[in-house]
C-alpha cells in the first residue's frame, strides 16, 4: 500500500482492508487499499490508495484524511496521477467552509476559500471514504430520506480546475438491516442504506457494525465495489 504520509511509531491500527472494484460483475483492474489508525491524543487517521496501474491509462489516488478526537474532519491530502499527469490538493474543514490549496502538472498552485453549508460531510471517492453516509445522516430523521449538504474534491474538472471543491447535495434513505456477503466475509445484520447523488444517480450502501463500508453497488451503472480482505485489531 502506498501512502502520502508514513504511520508514525505511536500510531495504532484499528482496521485495515481493501476492496475490488467491479463493472458487470468483473474486475476493473483497479484496486484499493486502506488502513485506519489512531494517535495517542484520540486523532483518527484515514489512508487509501486506489490503484489503477495495471489499467491502460488507469488512474491512482492516494489520499490521507486526519479527523479530530470529536471526529470531525481536520484536513485531507490527496494525490492524484495517471500517465504523464499528476495533481495535489490540501483541504482544511472549518465549520461552514473549505480552505483548499492545489496544483496541478505544469499549472500555478491556486489557493481558493469555498462556502458551503454547516455539518457537512466529505466525500474525497476512495471506498473507505464512504462513511460520509452514516455520519452525515441525523438521528432526528427517524429513517426518513434526508438531504445532506457534501464536500467532494473534482477529480474530472478540466486542466488547472481538477482537484477544485463541489457543494453537493445528497439524499440518504436508511433500510432494513440484512445479512450482506462479499469476500471478506459475511456481515449479518449490516447497515443499508439507498444514496441518491446531486446528478440523480442511485448507489446501494452497506455498512459493518464499525461503519466499514463493506460493499457499494450503483444499479444503473453496473459499477460494484467490494470488500475482500478486512482485518480488525484486538485495540479497536
Amino acid at each position: 500500500m502506498r501512502v502520502l504520509h508514513e504511520p508514525t511509531p505511536e500510531e495504532v491500527v484499528e482496521s485495515r482492508g481493501e476492496y475490488q472494484y467491479l463493472r458487470g460483475g468483473q474486475p476493473t483492474g483497479q484496486v484499493e487499499s486502506w488502513s485506519i489508525s489512531h494517535t495517542p491524543d484520540g486523532q483518527q487517521i484515514v489512508r487509501a490508495d486506489v490503484d489503477g496501474r495495471t489499467i491502460p491509462g488507469g488512474p491512482s489516488l492516494l489520499t490521507h484524511l486526519q479527523r479530530s478526537p470529536q471526529g470531525s474532519a481536520s484536513w485531507l491530502r490527496i494525490r492524484y496521477e495517471k500517465p504523464e499527469f499528476s495533481a495535489a490538493a490540501q483541504y482544511e474543514f472549518e465549520n461552514a467552509e473549505v480552505k483548499i490549496i492545489r496544483q496541478a502538472y505544469e499549472q500555478l498552485r491556486r489557493q481558493d476559500l469555498l462556502e458551503i453549508a454547516a455539518n457537512y460531510v466529505i466525500d474525497y471517492h476512495p471506498v473507505i471514504a464512504h462513511d460520509y453516509v452514516w455520519r452525515g445522516y441525523p438521528a432526528t430523521a427517524e429513517g426518513q430520506p434526508w438531504s445532506i449538504p457534501v464536500f467532494s474534491p473534482d477529480l474530472w474538472a478540466p486542466g488547472d480546475e481538477v482537484l477544485s471543491g463541489r457543494a453537493l447535495r445528497f439524499t440518504v434513505t436508511p433500510l432494513a438491516a440484512e445479512t450482506c456477503r462479499v469476500p471478506a466475509g459475511v456481515y449479518h445484520d449490516a447497515l443499508s442504506f439507498q444514496v441518491v447523488m446531486s446528478d440523480g444517480v442511485m448507489a446501494m450502501a452497506w455498512y459493518d457494525d464499525s461503519g466499514v463500508p463493506i460493499r457499494w453497488y450503483y444499479p444503473d451503472k453496473g459499477y460494484d465495489f467490494v470488500l475482500v480482505k478486512h482485518e480488525r485489531t484486538a485495540h479497536q
